[in-house]
């Protein structure tokens, strides 16, 4: 069996302060890419890790996702692509984000809270992203031309 957490665990996780404490700049990734940024807790005691994914044929199509302890996923934003089906058979358009629950780790999506509503690029997203996550110390990011 994996590494759980609580739901108490996994809420408190999302909430607590991140920091990059990398200097050199990330270039988000063209598509087909990935780009994986190491993220530490303020008080440095939790690692995590910030995923970058693009698809390689809709370039709409982008994850974000926000790990801790390397393998367990407590948030992912998923945009563009298929809607998502529930366990309890409920599907979720696109975009939507997964937030972790005990017993079903990232197996559940939900409709974008109002925090996302006033997003129109991907830009907008990856940077509402890692508020919702608490980055408050940012990654130095190229965007490039078509994000």
């Amino acid at each position: 069996m994996g590494i759980t957490l609580t739901d108490e665990e996994a809420d408190y996780l999302i909430k607590v302060e991140k920091l990059c404490l990398e200097t050199k700049e990330f270039k988000f990734p063209f598509n087909g890419g990935k780009v994986v940024i190491p993220l530490v807790s303020k008080d440095k005691k939790e690692e995590f890790l910030l995923d970058i994914n693009r698809a390689s044929i809709d370039i709409n199509k982008n994850t974000f996702q926000n790990r801790v302890r390397k393998c367990i996923k407590l948030v992912r934003l998923d945009l563009g692509g298929a809607p998502h089906r529930n366990p309890d058979g409920k599907e979720i358009g696109t975009p939507h984000i997964h937030i972790y629950k005990n017993g079903y780790e990232d197996k559940f999506a939900y409709e974008l809270p109002e925090f996302f509503l006033t997003c129109k690029t991907i830009k907008d997203y990856f940077y509402k992203f890692l508020e919702f996550c608490n980055v408050t110390k940012k990654p130095n990011i190229e965007m490039g031309l078509f994000v």
